[in-house]
């Protein structure tokens, strides 16, 4: 039996198809569906962004994994194989939010984590009898997961040269905007500390890479397994990057464990400096108030962060733009990133602003961040667009970038520069940086 596992690329608005030579990173769900996949079953793996799909091949099952931005080109993509008779199952975050939707296009739908139902998925297609929607119960308790098989990816395509894992699934925060608890249940799960670290070991080994990221959405959910996850990483001499919420500051301990473990870079999502708008996401987690000290310790650390903003967020006033680059400026930020909020339909966000009938452009969704699709309250979409293209341009100028990284000197200087200049040469172009990833 052979297999096709696909990763579709991203449309532009105008419907054209994203492709590039390289890309920043590889992720996680195409080499660890490979990796659950029996050893007698051959896979092959394709980045739709990177290369041509190969149609032409015999398979016996395609498998395509989408999220909301690449749900439309995963769809023609199955459409396309069906029509050359091979049989198509998709999953991802974008079809356990729409399953429904999804299977308009294609043969079967895998509903939530595809553990405990794929090998039967394999066997269905080996038989020609493939149902149309495999549904998983309850959540994976994330005991004995697979090894991902990085092996089958050609990392000269991927700029940054670092290996994805994971070490928890979910989040125990519950913000309006996010999908994330929407599809883990609202659960936060956690591996077993010494099989994360195995598979680190086996990481390093097969790939010759010692450069980590957790693909977790919130790797310091639970701080003392952070801790001890730390502690058994120190003996390891990898370097790592992860995502956490800001206040993981608050933790003295952890930032210390952290950085002795490999940490230079975190990226966490600020979202935003208005206090009304961070309640009206219920994002209980981001003090606005002390924004500033819970940074400075990460500066203290020589922790390189990047941050996310979202605009357009109940509490924010056409002020917020320069009132977000003044803060940045002074905090002299190594790296943020700019975003319209884009709620994705099944969110609590969505429901409410849908209630509202504030709704203009769902398709909006399925693109990057650049787009607004709703009308905010003290904006246009169109003036919260362009409020995100001026932070993104001005935040990257030539005397931003001197301010921040060379006035006087700082320790973020050679990590920070090559991705700012980047940075520089993309928004001036009108091209969103994020595009790249």
């Amino acid at each position: 039996m052979r297999i096709l596992l696909v990763q579709p690329t991203t449309f532009y608005p105008d419907k054209r198809i994203l492709r590039s030579k390289t890309r920043w990173l590889l992720g996680l769900t195409i080499p660890y569906l490979a990796g659950l996949t029996p050893r007698h079953i051959q896979v092959d793996v394709v980045d739709d962004r990177l290369r041509p799909i190969p149609y032409d091949r015999p398979y016996d099952l395609v498998g395509i994994t989408a999220t909301c931005a690449t749900a439309d080109r995963g769809f023609q993509i199955a459409q396309e194989f069906r029509r050359r008779g091979v049989p198509v199952v998709m999953g991802g975050f974008h079809v356990s939010l729409h399953p429904e939707e999804t299977m308009e296009h294609c043969d079967a739908v895998v509903v939530g984590e595809a553990e405990s139902v794929w090998e039967q998925v394999l066997e269905d297609a080996r038989l020609g009898r493939l149902q149309r929607r495999y549904q998983t119960e309850g959540f994976h308790d994330m005991v004995g997961l697979p090894r991902p098989r990085l092996e089958l990816f050609d990392f000269r395509r991927y700029r940054v040269k670092i290996a994805p894992t994971q070490t928890s699934r979910g989040c125990p925060y519950h913000c309006s905007f996010c999908e994330v608890p929407i599809v883990y249940g609202h659960t936060y799960r956690r591996r077993p500390i010494g099989e994360v670290l195995e598979e680190i070991k086996a990481i390093v080994r097969i790939t010759g890479l010692k450069k980590i990221y957790f693909i977790d959405d919130n790797l310091t959910g639970h701080r003392e397994y952070a801790k001890d996850l730390f502690r058994g990483l120190m003996p390891l001499n990898v370097r790592w990057s992860c995502l956490w919420t800001i206040n993981t500051s608050r933790d003295e301990e952890l930032l210390d464990l952290a950085k002795k473990s490999g940490c230079y870079h975190v990226n966490i999502g600020i979202e935003n400096v208005c206090p009304e708008s961070i309640a009206s996401i219920e994002k209980v987690q981001n003090p606005v108030a002390d924004y500033e000290w819970m940074l400075k310790r990460l500066q203290e650390r020589g922790i390189f962060y990047s941050l996310n903003f979202m605009f357009g967020l109940d509490g924010d006033q056409m002020t917020l733009f320069n009132e977000t680059l003044e803060f940045l400026e002074r905090i002299k930020a190594p790296m943020a990133f700019f975003n319209s909020v884009t709620p994705r339909r099944g969110t609590p966000m969505w429901d409410q602003l849908n209630q509202e009938g504030r709704i203009h452009n769902p398709d909006a969704e399925k693109y990057l961040g650049m787009i607004c699709n709703f009308y905010p309250k003290h904006m246009s979409p169109e003036q919260c667009e362009a409020g995100v293209w001026r932070c993104f341009q001005k935040f990257y100028s030539f005397p931003s970038i001197w301010r921040r990284l060379f006035t006087p000197p700082n320790s973020y200087i050679f990590q920070g520069l090559p991705s700012n200049l980047y940075f520089h040469w993309a928004v001036n172009r009108r091209v969103d940086p994020v595009d790249f990833y």
